[in-house]
């Protein structure tokens, strides 16, 4: 399969987007927990031991899927899966 100039964009905009999305909540998390254990509010280890209800589990998790949508949507679009991008068999 001959791949086109647009899929390697949509590749490179995936990777471009996911290395921008991580870096930006890498960077407010960090700032956040900074924040918040310098003025008592909470310390780090309650953060890392923290288990979500089930309502904002799934909060979580539709915010999960908006950022997959958001950083890998360009192949979907061109209605083109990343078997059909990276040359590989769809496991069907």
């Amino acid at each position: 399969m001959t791949k086109s100039p647009d899929d390697f964009e949509a590749l490179l905009r995936m990777n471009t987007e996911l290395l921008s999305e991580l870096w930006i909540l890498r960077d407010r998390v960090a700032v956040l927990e900074k924040l918040l254990e310098e003025k008592g509010v909470v310390s780090r280890e309650a953060i890392d031991t923290y288990a979500p209800d089930a309502a904002f589990d799934a909060e979580l998790q539709r915010e999960r899927d908006r950022v997959v949508r958001q950083v890998a949507g360009a192949p979907w679009q061109l209605d083109r899966g990343i078997a059909a991008l990276t040359g590989q068999k769809s496991q069907k």
